[in-house]
C-alpha cells in the first residue's frame, strides 16, 4: 500500500524534496503573475530583484528534483 511506503524514513524525505521543487514551482508562479501586473500597470520593475527571485526559485526546483531523484534512484 502507498500509506506505507509514506510512512518510512525514505518516504518522507521523497516527500519533503517534491515539496521543495513545488515551492520553487509556485514562487515561479508568483513572480510570473507579479510581472505580468507590473506590465498591464505600466510600472518598472527592478531587475535585480526579479533576477534574484527567478534564480531562487529556479534552483529550488532544481535542488528539489535532483533530491527527489537521488531518493528513488538510490544514489549515494
Amino acid at each position: 500500500m502507498i500509506l506505507n511506503k509514506l510512512l518510512t524514513r525514505k518516504g518522507w524525505r521523497v516527500v519533503a524534496h517534491s515539496m521543495l521543487a513545488v515551492a520553487g514551482i509556485g514562487l515561479l508562479y508568483l513572480l510570473s503573475k507579479m510581472v505580468i501586473g507590473d506590465v498591464r500597470q505600466e510600472d518598472t520593475l527592478s531587475w535585480w530583484i526579479l533576477g534574484v527571485a527567478m534564480t531562487a526559485s529556479l534552483w529550488l526546483v532544481a535542488l528539489g528534483s535532483m533530491l527527489t531523484k537521488a531518493e528513488l534512484t538510490d544514489w549515494k
